[in-house]
């Protein structure tokens, strides 16, 4: 009876020992998507499979999936809420359907450039509330950064704020972006990312509101020629993780995931605002593609115009003006 009790404790340790190698080297997979390609967001995804693959020794096998490869927006969001995609990197205005304040960070005038914005919301007062915002929500917000001044690529061109009147362009599906738009003497359509390039050639749309750095490689050039810079706003990204496959994973994979938002944030804040200022050289270079400024005086009465429109909608809603306070303060901390 004894040699039977010793043969079965040396069965259990040795069927003990066996389990945990397999736990320690049991593989996730953490899907990577976005609706944009070969920006900042394409980028930093990329530098985030090299560094997470390596800190994790294979263990986790990140893909990334650029160009809407996972769905348009909605179905992406609703991927990491559920956990089927692990992570989406986008501007936290689209998710405004769960959560108005994630539009704070779109407010004109907020932000003098990419470099600015990715200061100002990095600020720990701001990003640590900002980023758990959607915690309840099934996501969490792991980096955060400025990824471009917003420009205006139109059908015909678009030189004074007079030649914007009428137009249809596509706008985030937000209320701040619409009424922008309207305050241009233009109608907003708020469209899926995807179906704008078909949506310009169509006519259906005559224009597009949106970062340079972003529709330059996306090639909306070959269809709307002419693009105006009207630095009135400057456009946020950030990565946004499913918790629950976040939840999933061991102590030091999670940190490792964790670990790769905070190193990617700075370098993804150069990006944004190199790529910007590369887009702006290549959009003119392209055959029959044109790049537009305004004047100082359009662009002094175009500011006047939109800066007022988030006071309003952000500073006086009960849900959104603590966070959009927060956002002036640390904004207004950080401007060099």
């Amino acid at each position: 009876m004894k040699r039977l009790l010793l043969a079965s404790a040396a069965v259990a340790a040795a069927s003990a020992m066996a389990i945990a190698p397999a736990q320690a080297q049991k593989t996730y997979n953490m899907k990577i998507g976005m609706v944009t390609i070969n920006d900042s967001n394409h980028f930093s995804a990329n530098w985030q499979k090299k560094y997470i693959e390596e800190k994790s020794g294979g263990r986790i096998k990140v893909g990334v999936f650029p160009a809407a490869q996972l769905g348009k927006i909605p179905r992406q969001i609703e991927g990491i809420q559920l956990g089927t995609q692990e992570a989406f990197n986008i501007p936290p205005g689209f998710f405004i359907g769960i959560d108005k304040r994630f539009m704070v960070t779109d407010a004109p005038g907020m932000f003098t450039d990419e470099k600015h914005a990715t200061r100002a919301i990095n600020q720990p007062e701001f990003y640590d509330k900002f980023s758990t915002m959607g915690a309840k929500k099934g996501f969490v917000i792991i980096s955060l950064w400025g990824c471009g001044a917003t420009s205006i690529a139109t059908l015909k061109p678009f030189k004074t704020i007079d030649e914007l009147k009428g137009r249809k362009i596509r706008v985030l599906a937000t209320p701040l972006e619409r009424e922008v738009i309207s305050s241009l003497g233009a109608t907003g359509i708020p469209i899926p990312y995807s179906e704008v390039l078909p949506g310009l050639q169509r006519r259906t749309i005559d224009g597009v509101r949106s970062s340079i750095g972003v529709m330059h490689p996306s090639k909306f050039w070959t269809v709307a020629k002419h693009i105006t810079l009207t630095g009135m706003a400057q456009i946020t990204c950030g990565q946004f993780v499913s918790t629950a496959w976040l939840n999933k994973l061991p102590a030091d994979l999670k940190k490792i995931v964790l670990d790769s938002g905070k190193e990617v944030t700075p370098k993804a804040g150069v990006w944004g605002h190199d790529l910007t200022r590369q887009a702006e050289k290549n959009w003119a270079g392209e055959k029959g593609a044109f790049v537009h400024r305004l004047s100082d005086s359009d662009k002094a009465d175009l500011i006047n115009r939109v800066r007022p429109i988030a006071d309003k909608i952000l500073g006086e809603d009960p849900e959104t003006k603590e966070i959009y306070a927060l956002l002036q303060k640390v904004s207004a901390a950080t401007r060099q």
